[in-house]
């Protein structure tokens, strides 16, 4: 075998060695030499993903459920940008990607060449780390090419994670080792250095005179059990709140809590403002606090997180602790006082008074709301649930009560667009046996749905489409609801249903149109050992005012 091949092929064994375990390829010419070097070592698990912008998702998602490096493959020229919006969520998410282009040699840049861009670089606003291979691979470059990766691996994971890209250029011809016996070199890799611990102290703060303090968890991965904080929430010492995606729901101890920022006066609000705001992962979705934190910011606020990294999100500038939950927790709990605060007791009614009301808001008519409650209170304990863009994850945040505590939660947030919601759960349920479930909406769906163009479908993913004919949230949103250009400008609507997309992805298919259904149909489509799609069908106008209705009774 050629070195040319041979020095391609160091890319796979060192990433391999280093730890990487599945590569994501879309089909092309250019790159077919990093196709060969992929699929024929059989250690890393490499799946075929015609569509880049399908793939780059199915990466993350992959990456995200792993919680360690996937690879994503591709040939050069407008191959290279479908990948970009994966790129930008694994960057504001803090995923950690492996992009890999195969590239044009430099001498064929800008001389009208076929599938030919300025490709090296192309990702730099959203990528931790760009490096390119050497333009002579003719040469000996196994040892450039090791260090090379050991650097893009380790990248991914240092500090704030998030993805890298290796640039190939590669010289013709593509396919010159094709009936080759391929050699792939050993190679040894240093043992990861041990992770020192992290030495932090709680900042000076009179907590006798925090009568309000508020821990918010924001966007995270699931972790260990943190008693100290359950010990915090159990006790009311402080309000316990967490995003969504937060996956800490067992330690939330007002459950509602974004019911109640939605739903209060400018006065009530302001009283909700804590003395002392502690945070910790990442981004929240909820809208209100976000206005509110920033107009009328905390007396103190920390934020907690093990990179030491913090976007101040609510303009506070924090204080930034840089320590592990369980750590920082353990210290926390015994400087908080040690009964109830009233602090809490106000929020807890107003979470009592909200439930009471949304459950007979929701309720009238056949509505996705409801629905989605409906869905919610039947899927089973063992689930990684994942939540489109747009008014799917608004709806579950509003419902969180009905969120199981051994739920593992995703959606993707960090830059918060529909183009991959389908792809990326699809990516997860790929490297993860536990049922998964997709809660999506209309557009999203259909804006994504490259995503079942698949060899094989996972059999543990299932798919909820809410199906409103439209963009609904921009229907629920005071500014777009007024516009007259919001159809067709904003909520795009149309007359589509998903019945012959599933039946051409050969996906079982069920639609619900009334509530009488409802309920029979749910249960049919989770019991199904297959996967499966089910439509619930509603109309836009009845959402649009029973979400209205939600949002002004609740006061």
């Amino acid at each position: 075998m050629s070195q040319y091949q041979t020095n391609i092929n160091t890319i796979p064994a060192t990433l391999f060695a280093l730890g990487l375990r599945y590569a994501v390829i879309s089909p092309g010419s250019r790159n077919a030499p990093l196709i060969m070097a992929f699929a024929r070592f059989k250690k890393i698990q490499c799946i075929s993903v015609p569509d880049e912008r399908t793939a780059g998702f199915i990466a993350l998602g992959m990456a995200k459920q792993l919680q360690q490096p996937t690879a994503v493959i591709c040939t050069s020229g407008t191959a290279v940008l479908n990948l970009y919006p994966a790129i930008a969520e694994a960057y504001y998410m803090q995923i950690p990607l492996i992009v890999i282009t195969a590239d044009r040699p430099k001498e064929m840049i800008d001389r009208w060449d076929g599938q030919t861009i300025r490709q090296f670089g192309v990702f730099k606003p959203h990528i931790k780390l760009s490096v390119q291979t050497p333009d002579d691979l003719m040469q000996d470059e196994i040892q450039t090419i090791q260090t090379t990766c050991q650097t893009l691996y380790s990248t991914t994971q240092t500090g704030v994670q998030g993805p890298v890209h290796l640039n190939v250029p590669l010289a013709e011809p593509l396919y010159a080792a094709a009936q080759s016996e391929f050699i792939y070199p050993s190679d040894s890799i240093p043992a990861p250095t041990p992770k020192e611990a992290i030495h932090f102290t709680i900042p000076q703060f009179d907590f006798s005179q925090a009568s309000k303090v508020m821990v918010l968890m924001g966007a995270e991965m699931p972790e260990a059990d943190i008693k100290s904080l359950k010990g915090i929430s159990n006790n009311n010492y402080a309000v316990v709140a967490g995003d969504i995606i937060s996956n800490k729901q067992q330690y939330q101890n007002v459950v509602s809590w974004e019911g109640v920022l939605l739903n209060t006066t400018p006065e009530q609000l302001q009283e909700l403002v804590p003395d002392l705001l502690i945070t910790t992962g990442k981004m929240v979705l909820n809208k209100t606090v976000k206005q509110l934190f920033r107009k009328h910011p905390p007396k103190a606020h920390w934020h907690v997180t093990e990179n030491g990294f913090s976007a101040d999100s609510f303009f506070t500038n924090p204080r930034v602790i840089q320590a592990d939950n369980t750590s920082f927790f353990n210290q926390l709990e015994p400087l908080l006082q040690q009964t109830p605060s009233l602090y809490f007791e106000t929020f807890s009614k107003g979470a009592e008074q909200h439930n009471q009301l949304a459950d007979i808001s929701i309720h009238q008519n056949f509505n996705e709301f409801a629905a989605v409650k409906a869905v919610l209170q039947q899927l089973p304990n063992d689930l990684v649930l994942h939540l489109a863009n747009s008014m799917s994850i608004r709806y579950a945040a509003y419902l969180s009560r009905f969120v199981k505590h051994s739920w593992e939660l995703h959606s993707n947030r960090g830059v918060s667009g529909i183009d991959g919601c389908t792809s990326t759960a699809i990516g997860a349920a790929m490297v993860d046996p536990r049922q998964h479930v997709l809660i999506t909406g209309d557009i999203a769906f259909f804006y994504d749905i490259n995503a079942l163009w698949q060899s094989t479908l996972p059999k543990n993913i299932k798919i909820l489409l809410l199906n409103n004919n439209s963009g609904g949230i921009f229907q629920n949103i005071d500014g777009p609801a007024g516009l007259p250009e919001l159809n067709p400008f904003l909520s795009t609507p149309h007359n589509l249903n998903a019945a012959l997309m599933a039946q051409h992805f050969n996906l079982p298919y069920l639609s619900v149109t009334n509530e009488a259904s409802l309920e029979k149909t749910i249960t049919e489509w989770l019991n199904s050992t297959e996967n499966g799609l089910l439509e619930i069908i509603t109309d836009p106008a009845v959402n649009a005012a029973i979400f209205k209705q939600f949002k002004q009774q609740c006061i």
